[in-house]
């Protein structure tokens, strides 16, 4: 199991780094992250995309990825847009 924890604003400057650092986990043969969101208190569209599209690549290998420690700001934004059934969190 793996632990990275994300920065404080996922947008599109700071996504495609955790985007890159998903991916290359996963490439690596991980299949079990823990992703700790505790001090993120902002993400953009393009931070939503890097999980789902993370999240897909857990699935097929039939890993898990959880987000962690969560503040309900984030939730609420995965919930709005409709990624709230795609990733699991633990609070």
């Amino acid at each position: 199991m793996t632990e990275i924890k994300t920065a404080k604003k996922i947008d599109a400057s700071t996504a495609p780094a955790l985007d890159k650092e998903l991916k290359g986990l996963l490439a690596g043969g991980e299949t079990e992250l823990v992703v700790d969101m505790s001090d993120t208190t902002y993400i953009s569209s393009v931070g939503l995309r890097a999980f789902a599209s993370a999240q897909k690549k857990v699935n097929a290998v039939g890993g898990s990825m959880i987000l962690a420690h969560a503040q309900p700001c984030i939730i609420e934004i995965f919930e709005v847009t409709g990624f709230g059934g795609v990733v699991t969190f633990e609070t």
